[in-house]
């Protein structure tokens, strides 16, 4: 078979992941003919932690700059196509069928569904984790991507049932934090960097803006979110990185009770062609915050399923939870017990 020839990959970069890293690389056995582990300065033993469980460790020195080190990770390496994972994650692959489907591909790379436990609800997207190394690179000081190295980056999409990722979360909200603030510090050198490039990448820019405003809400620097944010949808109309900072910033509005700005702002959605159950899940939340709960349970009963404009679908528990709340409160000002 062709997929028995097929040489496949693991790369992991590392600092300080060793209460993590087993887990991730127990998931890779007889998934992958070879795991890649590059540390860029641990100092809790995360390479002796690599090193017992089979996988061929570099080290590196950290430079504020994930794709240079997710590519150092690559280095001095061949396979047909590599798995890019991180210590906080784990696999969940039938092996047989992920190798033929790759051996019958002509794409660069493939998406998987990512399962990520977040504090406030789970959430599952896609993103393109396995890649042909001889056709792509990384790029991107931070909320790094894959990209190919001439012309467009062909994708495939693998089913769930064949590969996904099960990323852990964050042990605690102060590590959730710190790693945000990181990524704040990170995104505003890279769009200065951006800024002072000739050629002004507009895409690059604007992507930028919208993980950098990101970023500023789980850091907690709320008045930075919204500048930012503001400053995206002005600079790029009519693109998808500003569909997806006005459905952010209508989050951040109603975390912070201002709902009359947040159904402005769905509105605003509306008008771009998000999807519709989608703004009647954030409408309801504001409606309801304002006591406008007949209208809440109204648009509630248009919801199915909730995937925001980034496509992450958001796991049932958080529409249930709402419907019954918003019921709780009709039955309250009924006075129905």
């Amino acid at each position: 078979m062709v997929s028995a020839n097929l040489k496949l990959a693991a790369a992991i970069i590392v600092r300080d992941e060793a209460e993590l890293l087993a887990r991730c690389l127990d998931s890779l056995r007889g998934v992958v003919d070879e795991i890649h582990v590059h540390d860029t300065g641990s100092t809790d033993g995360s390479p002796d932690v690599a090193t017992r469980a089979g996988a061929c460790v570099t080290t590196g020195l950290w430079t504020d700059h994930f794709a240079d080190a997710r590519n150092a990770a690559l280095d001095g390496w061949t396979a047909d196509w590599v798995l890019s994972v991180d210590a906080d994650e784990h696999v969940v692959v039938d092996a047989g069928r992920l190798r033929e489907l790759l051996a019958g591909t002509d794409a660069d790379a493939a998406t998987l569904e990512i399962d990520s436990d977040r504090q406030d609800s789970d959430v599952t997207f896609r993103a393109p984790r396995l890649f042909r190394p001889d056709r792509t690179v990384w790029t991107g000081r931070i909320h790094e991507r894959i990209t190919a190295r001439d012309g467009t980056l062909r994708l495939a999409a693998l089913p769930r049932d064949v590969a996904r990722i099960v990323h852990a979360g964050y042990a605690t909200a102060e590590r959730r934090e710190a790693k945000a603030l990181r990524n704040v510090l990170l995104g505003r050198v890279q769009l200065d960097d951006l800024a002072a490039d000739p050629a002004g990448n507009r895409d690059q820019i604007a992507r930028t803006l919208l993980d950098l405003g990101r970023s500023c809400v789980v850091a907690g620097h709320k008045q930075d979110a919204v500048d930012t944010l503001e400053m995206l949808r002005e600079l790029f109309p009519r693109t998808r990185e500003r569909l997806q900072g006005t459905d952010q910033l209508a989050q951040l509005m109603l975390a912070e009770g201002m709902d009359e700005v947040a159904l402005v702002l769905v509105e605003d959605l509306r008008a771009a062609g998000a999807e519709s159950a989608y703004c009647d899940w954030l409408a309801a939340q504001a409606l309801a915050q304002l006591g406008e709960v007949d209208e809440a349970a109204r648009l509630l009963n248009n919801v199915g399923r909730v995937v925001d404009t980034a496509g992450r679908r958001h796991g049932p528990a958080a529409l249930t939870e709402m419907k019954m709340l918003v019921s709780a409160l009709q039955a309250k000002l009924t006075g129905v017990s």
